[in-house]
């Protein structure tokens, strides 16, 4: 597929945004990375604010700058997630043209992912309220070391293939997933595409009043007014995956991405001209960025000699940042790959990330310590990696993410409505 996006700065119209930097690490070995704004400006601030302007609790600071008076005296805040609709990518759509509709003629400001600047960290942090460091749920695939597996608990699989769960194993309470959503008064709608909100996961943790599902993005917007127009007083949380599933399989600005984001624009514009009157607050934001990966920079771990001889079990993450468990007796051996991962990614001890607090603030998750791994692996550039089981093909997707780049860590919030 033809990459057809072009820059064009003449297109730019310095009104339509808000330009905040959010700055990089100036020290140590992620210098240059980007870690998220736990203290004021990430989406666990969003929902912190969120939360409390429906009566609810959040240990975590609201976010900065804040009309928290604005939505306290809505009866309604609608939160809409364009997954993978990253403030770079943004820019570029804008910058060429597209997204005239609602994108191009509302102010927006930047806020932060979480790290990993994934779909499974932030979507289940939308969900609930809670950090990664809270949920647990980091990454694609998880190491469950307490399960002997590496598994994905949004579809429900092993890093085989084979059902995560049999019929005596409660998943929802092996999850112990918090949610601050539970404190809140009034509704709790969940506007989900296809069966997502009859997953486990979805609901493991809040306790949704409402639960609508849909299958294209007329359906969404039909969901969206009709919750809008309701009589209640509440909050809803609404999730549209398929950006990020066209920039996975065909790229970030290829012709079939580009075009889906004008359609995401043109409904996004109805719903607000359709929301006023409804005293209604919709903000429509996102999880992650993406960068493209080209092919020769895919990097497939699996086929490295004598790599996974050096492991306890299969790394796991996603393809810009990966877990290694290692077998105690073979660190020196892993130490000797690492070096040669130099080019290609930073290897971090995983324990100074949750030192760190790059997983975010909160009471840690049981599973935490022993989800991230010993090392865990973060890409630089456009490079990313796979690591399958042995005897199955590495994936090859063009858009990446799970990093801690500017392009996978910041993302924009419009705010729209009363």
């Amino acid at each position: 597929m033809p990459r057809v996006l072009v820059y064009d700065l003449a297109l730019l119209s310095p009104a339509s945004y808000s330009f905040q930097v959010m700055p990089t690490i100036r020290t140590g070995i992620l210098k240059g990375f980007y870690k998220p704004d736990y203290g004021s400006g990430s989406i666990v601030n969003l929902l912190a604010s969120i939360i409390r302007s429906r009566g609810g609790f959040s240990p975590h600071p609201s976010l900065k700058p804040m009309d928290t008076g604005r939505l306290e005296r809505a009866a309604k805040v609608i939160y809409l997630l364009v997954d993978g609709l990253g403030k770079h990518q943004l820019d570029t759509y804008l910058d060429n043209g597209y997204g005239r509709h609602f994108f191009a003629r509302h102010r927006h400001r930047v806020i932060s992912s979480v790290f990993p600047a994934t779909t499974a960290a932030a979507v289940t942090t939308y969900a609930t309220g809670a950090s990664p460091t809270e949920h647990g749920v980091l990454s694609w695939w998880l190491n469950l070391h307490d399960l002997g597996t590496v598994g994905n608990v949004l579809i429900e699989e092993t890093r085989l293939g084979a059902p995560l769960k049999g019929p005596d194993f409660n998943l929802h309470e092996y999850l112990q997933m918090p949610s601050y959503l539970n404190s809140t008064t009034g509704e709790r709608a969940l506007l989900s595409y296809g069966h997502i909100t009859e997953s486990t996961l979805s609901n493991a943790g809040t306790r949704w009043t409402r639960k609508t599902g849909y299958e294209t993005l007329t359906g969404m917007r039909e969901a969206v007014l009709q919750f809008a127009r309701s009589s209640c007083h509440g909050l809803a949380y609404v999730y549209w995956p398929e950006l990020d599933t066209r920039c996975h399989a065909y790229g970030c600005f290829d012709s079939v991405t580009v075009k889906h984001f004008d359609q995401i624009d043109e409904v996004l514009a109805s719903i607000a001209a359709e929301l006023r009157g409804t005293d209604s607050v919709l903000l429509v934001t996102a999880d992650h960025g993406l960068v493209d990966t080209p092919e020769d920079r895919y990097v497939d771990l699996s086929a490295v000699p004598g790599l996974y001889d050096t492991l306890a079990t299969l790394p796991a993450g996603d393809s810009r940042q990966l877990s290694f468990f290692i077998r105690p007796s073979l660190r020196r051996e892993f130490m000797a790959y690492g070096r040669s991962f130099t080019e290609i990614g930073v290897l971090v001890p995983g324990a100074r990330l949750i030192r760190g607090g790059y997983f975010g603030p909160g009471h840690p998750h049981p599973g935490l310590k022993g989800r991230v791994g010993d090392y865990v692996l973060i890409a630089r550039d456009n490079y990313a990696f796979d690591a399958p089981p042995t005897g199955m093909p590495a994936g090859s997707l063009i858009g990446t993410h799970g990093g801690m780049s500017k392009e996978e860590m910041r993302v924009p919030l419009y705010v729209i409505g009363d």
